[in-house]
């Protein structure tokens, strides 16, 4: 049994939803073809992701667990991640790390990425964080320039 398929069988019927809807894109076209089969042989079409992301009876559970805010799984990836965007933070650790940056040294925060739907639920280099509009603006005029 390949990886994916064994972590698909770990995933209630909520949580397939969600990984049908959100993450199966980001996979291989082969892998995706494998995940799209077996999603369909659990008897799901859009229809039925649809009606199982909307009634998600995981979105009233409290139980101490971090879960994703978008689809409630408590299946999350905690990685320490060497804290590279410090500019313009605020806060005793956030200067702490600024000065420790300086003298060469690393900091290291945790990233928490949901692994049903890809979430991001903590991100301290804001790496998913959209550009604003005129950052957009600035890298054209800026390819213009540099050719």
């Amino acid at each position: 049994m390949s990886r994916v398929k064994k972590f698909l069988n770990d995933l209630d019927d909520y949580e397939l939803a969600y990984f049908a809807k959100f993450k199966v894109k980001t996979y291989m076209p082969k892998t995706q073809s494998e995940i799209k089969k077996f999603i369909s042989d659990k008897g799901l079409n859009e229809q039925r992701i649809e009606q199982l992301i909307a009634i998600n009876p995981k979105r009233e559970s409290v139980d101490g667990k971090i879960r994703c805010p978008r689809c409630s799984t408590d299946k999350v990836r905690t990685e320490k991640v060497e804290w590279t965007d410090t500019e313009n933070q605020a806060g005793f650790a956030d200067e702490i790390a600024v000065i420790d940056g300086f003298s060469g040294k690393a900091t290291y925060k945790d990233q928490v990425i949901c692994n049903v739907c890809g979430f991001w639920i903590k991100d301290p280099n804001f790496e998913k964080r959209k550009k604003p509009f005129w950052h957009y603006i600035a890298d054209g005029i800026f390819n213009i320039f540099t050719g």
